[in-house]
C-alpha cells in the first residue's frame, strides 16, 4: 500500500540524519514500538515498488513515536556508508513517498535477566537506546557505543551509565572495554549490532573471557566493512541459501 510521507529533516550529528515519516495510516502506532524496527522501502529510479520481495528495502529501528499522529521518527547514518538509503535521506524533501512495513519484533526479548550487555554503534544507537529504556530497572547494564566523532554523541533518554567510545579504531576499542566487564555468577545478556567482522571478533572475546554461552548472545551484523549496503545484503541473502 502506497503511504505518502511527510518528512522533518534534521542533520543531528555528522553522521546521523534524522528524519520523520507519516501519514493517516500511521494513527495505530503508539510509543510502545520505539526500539522495534520497521522495514523502509525505498524507491529506485524514480518509482515505489510495494511488493515486499522485491523492494529496495533496509530496516531502521524506530526513534520516536508521535503520541497523537504515528508519525515515526528514523535516523538515517550519512557521509560513512554509501548505498540507496544514504543517498535517499541526503537527498529527501518533503513531499517523497516512500512506504513501511512492520513494526517488527524486537530482537531481544528477555526483559527478566540481572545483567545485560549492549554493544551498538551509529547505525544500532536506537537500538540500544530502546533497550536501555525499557529493560528492568533492578538489573545492570553495561552499554558501549562506537561514535567516529564526539559530536556524533547524542541523547539515549536514560539515566543509565553510556560508555561512548570515540575512535577511528572501534575494533581495537570495543574489543578493549570487554576486558572489564563484571560478571557475576549468571552470565549476562548480550546484545550487539555492529559490523559484520567486529560481531564475530567480539563473540570469540566473550567466550575466551567469560563463556558466555551463545544462546545469552543476540547478535546482528548491521553492516560490512568494504562493501556497500546493497552489495552486503547481496552476500547475506546467498549465504542463507542451501547449498
Amino acid at each position: 500500500m502506497s503511504r505518502q510521507i511527510r518528512k522533518a529533516q534534521v542533520q543531528i550529528t555528522p553522521h546521523l540524519q534524522r528524519i520523520v515519516v507519516g501519514s493517516d495510516e500511521f494513527k495505530d502506532l503508539t510509543p510502545s514500538y520505539i526500539g522495534h524496527y520497521v522495514k523502509v522501502l525505498l524507491p529506485h529510479n524514480g518509482k515505489l515498488d510495494l511488493n515486499i520481495k522485491t523492494a529496495l528495502m533496509r530496516s531502521y529501528t524506530i526513534n520516536h513515536v508521535n503520541e497523537q499522529t504515528g508519525a515515526l521518527t528514523l535516523d538515517f547514518v550519512i557521509n560513512m556508508h554509501q548505498g540507496p538509503a544514504t543517498n535517499w535521506a541526503q537527498t529527501a524533501k518533503v513531499g517523497d513517498t516512500l512506504a513501511i512495513a512492520g513494526p517488527g519484533p524486537k530482537k531481544l526479548d528477555n526483559y527478566s535477566h540481572s545483567h545485560y550487555v549492549l554493544l551498538g554503534d551509529l547505525t544500532s544507537v536506537n537500538a540500544v537506546k530502546g533497550y536501555a529504556q525499557q529493560l528492568p530497572h533492578s538489573a545492570k547494564i553495561d552499554m558501549f557505543i562506537h561514535a567516529p566523532s564526539a559530536q556524533d554523541i547524542i541523547s539515549l533518554d536514560t539515566l543509565r551509565p553510556v560508555n561512548w567510545l570515540v575512535t577511528n579504531s572501534p575494533d581495537e576499542s570495543m574489543l578493549t572495554a570487554l576486558n572489564n566487564l563484571k560478571i557475576g555468577v549468571q552470565p549476562p545478556i548480550v546484545f550487539m549490532a555492529l559490523e559484520a567482522g567486529l560481531v564475530r571478533k567480539v563473540k570469540t572475546k566473550l567466550n575466551e573471557l567469560y563463556a558466555i554461552p551463545r544462546t545469552h548472545i543476540v547478535a546482528s551484523g548491521y553492516w560490512k566493512k568494504g562493501l556497500n549496503s546493497e552489495s552486503y545484503k547481496q552476500q547475506r541473502q546467498q549465504a542463507a541459501q542451501p547449498a
